[in-house]
């Protein structure tokens, strides 16, 4: 087992710069994900972005043996009854089958036995588990990563789950930010090029946030100066905490790329007229910085964060990098629940919370719960209204 963990822990610096390269060049998603496959000692794996209002991929990908995968796509897409699982999944947080019954009710595990899928397709393959992550719950998209097991792995342990929920957030800001232009990816080949036709504002900037490059969007918005600025060539934000968490996502993925993890993705933008959030992606490793500067540490992305507010919670996640379980916590602290409430809520010991709100407090610059508590309605205000605090 030491040596496998040593493989494990060499191979995943590799795999989240493949990820990286992947936005830029969809091409590389193939053999990124089946990688991924790989580490999680997987049969298939499959990566897509669903438009809900169309029914279509805006973004699909999938590996593993074409014998499995085709009859799958060809005949019983339509039927894993999995889905509408998805709206209460956690983000980031790998699901296997077990728990996906326990998400859908008494009926689930059932009715998935009983099913045409299961037996002309998951018993004839040898197939048994999976893991299965939501990587985007929005109005209009729904994306998530699966990789499936056959009944010759092992059985998913708390550590394999720990391995995939450590990439997650690396696969879900590249198909985020991969998202954002995958229309203006078709009339373009270079990435700078690609930039300068979104409608999106977004920005290259260096380790110390000088602005290296910014598209017409991004200029104009710099020009409004409402939420975003430019001080002698260093971009500043409005909002002292997203300043703050921008600024340290940027400095943290150039330095290291892995233990960038949730932070840097949907950071809230308060007190601006229309509600917006950041995406930043790692550059300083990319092909693509040497095209735009030897200095370019991070392309920032801002896009709208949709009609709907952003919950304090979302806001508190984002702004601090919350992991999944670390934000879950957190929710329970602005309950205003105890340390004891919180273990048995979670059905963890009180020990296990107490080192997960040690975290927290890092993270947000809180002494405990009661510091806490006040930060998350303190977020609440500025990001209630369209019109600002």
């Amino acid at each position: 087992m030491p040596a496998l963990a040593n493989t494990v822990h060499r191979a995943l610096p590799r795999i989240v710069e493949a990820i990286y390269d992947s936005v830029a060049d969809v091409d590389r998603w193939q053999s990124t994900l089946d990688a991924i496959r790989r580490l999680a000692l997987g049969q298939l794996a499959m990566l897509a972005v669903i438009d809900t209002v169309g029914n279509s991929a805006r973004f699909s990908v999938s590996c593993g043996d074409p014998s499995m995968l085709e009859p799958l796509q060809r005949d019983y897409g339509s039927e894993v009854p999995f889905f509408t699982a998805v709206p209460k999944m956690d983000i980031d947080m790998p699901f296997t089958v077990d728990s996906i019954y326990a998400l859908q009710g008494p009926d689930a595990r059932q009715n998935w036995i009983e099913s045409r899928i299961v037996r002309e397709w998951v018993e004839p393959n040898r197939l048994d588990d999976f893991f299965w992550v939501a990587l985007m719950k929005r109005p209009t998209r729904i994306g998530t990563l699966m990789v499936v097991t056959d009944k010759d792995r092992r059985q998913i342990s708390a550590e394999d789950l720990e391995l995939v929920s450590s990439l997650a957030p690396h696969v879900r800001r590249a198909v985020t930010i991969g998202d954002l232009f995958e229309a203006e990816r078709r009339k373009a080949e270079i990435f700078r090029s690609v930039l300068e036709t979104l409608d999106h504002p977004v920005m290259i900037v260096s380790a110390d946030m000088q602005i290296i490059f910014a598209n017409p969007a991004a200029e104009a918005l710099l020009v409004e100066n409402s939420a975003v600025c430019s001080v002698r060539g260093q971009l500043s934000f409005a909002y002292p905490q997203a300043n703050a968490s921008i600024s340290c996502a940027v400095a943290l993925g150039t330095r290291d790329e892995f233990a960038l993890g949730p932070s840097g993705i949907d950071i809230p933008l308060a007190k601006v007229s229309v509600p917006a959030v950041a995406h930043i992606m790692p550059l300083a490793r990319r092909e693509i910085s040497a095209r735009m500067s030897q200095r370019a540490a991070a392309a920032i992305f801002i896009a709208a964060a949709g009609t709907a507010p952003i919950p304090a919670l979302e806001a508190i996640g984002a702004l601090f990098g919350l992991t999944a379980a670390e934000k879950r916590v957190a929710g329970h602290v602005a309950a205003g629940k105890t340390r004891k409430e919180i273990a048995a809520a979670s059905g963890v010991s009180d020990g296990t919370v107490k080192s997960q709100l040690a975290t927290i407090y890092d993270k947000t610059g809180t002494g405990d719960q009661r510091e806490l508590e006040l930060l998350i309605r303190e977020l609440s205000p500025p990001l209630r209204s369209r019109n600002g605090a």
